[in-house]
């Protein structure tokens, strides 16, 4: 999304929050793109080129095709319809017993295939029942808030936040994002203490990219996130829904655990070859901070410029940091016709920044959200991360952080170790009617936490 005069326009190819009352979509602005809500189909081309938080009103255009018509304002259809309408005392005398309505369901799918609008069509079903002037005002309102939902006809385009993309994606599918919720998220970042310019280390094997996109919306021109996945290729959902800039995508890199080990321990042995097969996170333990480079800790005082001469384009390392014969098997690469530097692979080209970050400096940080056991992962990711800072594991169920909590404390390099259960309960506040709401969600999971210092390593 482009700034234009101080808003926000929507570009083809910029994802969107499309707001209908209370249900909200993502999606992504394609020339003549088409999105359902619900049975209908809306056409989306007058967004483009308009500013988000505009709101547009949906007429048909065809059976279940609507285009959209810019507004000013969404009208409530209880307010509207509410307004001349007699209400009852109580509702004593009234009887579901099925019969109130005088419409059979064939009228009423052809009132709206006929081009009725939504209070047009909410009129007739009003006008045709048997007890709705008898209701109580509340019980007209809560019939009407009803309809309302399913005959609304104004969208709202949003621009997309971390909270609503987390909001979206556990509606959809919570099992997808390990069931992570909006307070579990800020939990995470407020644990891990993130900052702009800080480098951190985030391990992120399937949700989504949700964990990549909620640190890198914190991080800012001299900082770094290391996204560390375990397979062939990320998961980046969450992260393409944010529209981030690619200026800002730079500060992510993205590289495989084995390949990331492997290069920052400068281990080559069939040992660690053997140990790069996706998914195997079993041979991670042979992994130790022994052969580790050592970096200076005062890591506050490298500057951008510097750290740039460290790593210059993704690829070459300082001299010191280089021996004569890697510089002699790159050369030998070359001259037989090897692999151009140029038409290396992105991949390859992010992990080698990312290696010789690490050799320069220690992370800030480390946030694990791990589908699988996280003893191994945490244990060979510890050596990259600097004495004092803090150290987050998310799971989903709490055994594996039980076993992973007791790992730590025989290590006695980890101390301040906390296992708590993140919890939360949605209230509806209305005049008169606030509550907590009847239906909630089991759990948000669990996050075990401290801080990492230097001691005894077992």
């Amino acid at each position: 999304m482009s700034d234009k005069n101080g808003s926000s326009i929507v570009n083809v190819g910029d994802y969107v929050v499309i707001q209908r009352q209370k249900y909200s979509k993502l999606h992504k602005i394609t020339k003549k793109c088409k999105v359902s809500l619900g049975k209908d189909q809306v056409e989306l081309d007058i967004v483009v080129g308009k500013p988000v938080w505009t709101t547009y009103k949906m007429e048909i255009k065809s059976k279940k095709l609507f285009k959209l018509v810019e507004c000013d304002c969404a009208e409530s259809l209880a307010e509207q319809l509410i307004r001349d309408v007699s209400s009852g005392m109580d509702n004593r005398n009234i009887y579901d017993d099925g019969n109130s309505q005088l419409l059979s369901k064939d009228e009423i799918v052809g009132l709206r295939d006929s081009g009725l609008s939504g209070p047009e069509i909410v009129g007739h079903l009003i006008g045709n029942s048997k007890t709705f002037h008898n209701k109580t005002e509340y019980a007209q309102e809560k019939y009407l808030l009803k309809k309302e939902k399913k005959y609304f006809e104004y969208v709202t385009i949003r621009r997309p936040t971390l909270r609503l993309v987390t909001q979206i994606m556990f509606k959809q599918d919570p099992a997808k994002i390990m069931w992570l919720r909006m307070d579990t998220i800020s939990q995470i970042t407020t644990m891990v203490g993130i900052h702009s310019h800080g480098t951190y280390l985030l391990y992120d094997s399937g949700c989504l990219g949700l964990p990549a996109a909620s640190m890198l919306n914190y991080i800012g021109e001299n900082g770094h996130v290391i996204n560390i996945h375990p397979g062939t290729l990320p998961q980046k959902e969450a992260i393409q829904a944010m529209n981030f800039s690619e200026s800002h995508l730079s500060r992510m890199m993205t590289v495989n655990i084995h390949k990331l080990l492997c290069n920052v321990h400068g281990d080559t042995s069939n040992k660690c070859q053997e140990s790069n097969s996706v998914g195997d996170l079993s041979k991670l333990a042979h992994f130790s901070d022994e052969n580790l480079p050592k970096v200076d800790e005062n890591h506050g005082s490298v500057t951008s410029e510097e750290r740039a001469k460290i790593c210059q384009n993704g690829r070459k390392c300082s001299d010191d940091q280089s021996t004569g014969e890697e510089v002699d098997n790159k050369k030998r690469k070359l001259e037989d016709g090897g692999t151009n530097l140029a038409k290396r692979p992105r991949w390859e080209l992010e992990m080698d920044r990312a290696a010789c970050l690490l050799r320069t400096r220690k992370a800030d940080g480390l946030v694990v959200v791990a589908r699988e056991h996280p003893v191994n992962i945490v244990t060979s990711l510890l050596p990259l991360v600097a004495a004092s800072r803090p150290v987050v594991v998310y799971s989903a169920v709490r055994e594996p952080l039980l076993d992973l909590y007791m790992h730590l404390k025989s290590r006695g390099d980890v101390v301040g170790l906390r296992l708590t259960e993140t919890w939360l309960r949605m209230h509806q506040v209305l005049p008169d009617r606030t509550h907590p709401d009847m239906l909630m969600d089991g759990g948000g999971g669990y996050l075990l936490v401290g801080t990492a210092v230097e001691g005894r390593r077992c």
